[in-house]
């Protein structure tokens, strides 16, 4: 299984899980980050910066941190 960290810019995959302490879940699930839902990354940046990424209709960004506790199955 792979964390929305692995996942490359241009694909997308669906949220299976999110883990990590409940601080970073309660802020993601406030984003609309939840399981079932479909995300695609659009950006990521060097150097350890942030990933953009579209959920739903909008965009927003997440330290790597974060994206790594969410486990996603791509989506091909």
């Amino acid at each position: 299984m792979k964390t929305l960290r692995d996942i490359k810019p241009g694909q997308s995959g669906r949220v299976i899980d999110i883990t990590g302490c409940e601080d970073i879940k309660q802020k993601l699930y406030d984003l609309g980050i939840i399981p079932g839902v479909k995300v695609e990354v659009i950006q990521d940046a060097p150097f350890g910066g942030p990933i953009k990424l579209k959920v739903h209709d909008y965009c927003l960004a997440l330290r790597k941190k974060e994206a790594s506790c969410i486990l996603v199955e791509e989506e091909k």
